[in-house]
């Protein structure tokens, strides 16, 4: 059964909802991350990824300077790291050093990898859209890597007011 009610209302009832960091190189060297919480899959072949992203956010530029990019999907013990990048713009500091994250070289793109995370893709900026407000960025999966522990759990946005928490795939 449904009944009418207001946007914001219903939007309440959207959790969980997917989380991820996004890496992205500076042009002097170096890295940036945010956490970017509108993403979901574009394509399956080729895997692209689309993700909302502020046109005042830092990364937003970075990715329009060097067209590439990580999508990392964080682990549960991440959350703190996720909260950080989320909650800080990365012009003038190190976001990356600030939440603590460790860092690995990618294959096929500048932008580091996250060393914690349960998967990595490193992906080529494939196109912008503008459907609204906010820049829709589409990246081409060039390269992925997984987590070597099959038991570390995806971190999720369960509950309004950014309350974050791991889940597990389901063992079919």
């Amino acid at each position: 059964m449904q009944k009418k009610t207001n946007i914001q209302s219903a939007l309440k009832r959207k959790y969980p909802e997917q989380v991820v960091l996004v890496t992205s190189a500076r042009p002097e060297g170096g890295a940036n991350v945010m956490a970017v919480g509108w993403v979901t899959i574009a394509s399956g072949d080729p895997l692209m990824f689309a993700m909302g992203i502020d046109d005042e956010a830092y990364t937003y530029e970075l990715i329009g300077k060097s067209r590439e990019f990580v999508v990392a999907f964080p682990c549960e013990d991440m959350a703190a790291a996720v909260l950080c990048a989320g909650s800080r713009h990365g012009r003038g500091i190190n976001k990356i050093a600030a939440c603590s994250l460790k860092t690995a070289p990618a294959t096929q793109v500048a932008a580091p990898l996250l060393e914690d995370a349960v998967a990595n893709f490193e992906c080529v900026l494939a196109e912008v859209y503008r459907p609204g407000d906010c820049p829709i960025v589409i990246g081409k999966v060039v390269a992925a890597h997984e987590n070597t522990n099959p038991a570390v759990r995806r971190l999720y946005t369960v509950a309004p007011g950014h309350k974050l928490a791991g889940v597990a795939p389901r063992q079919d």
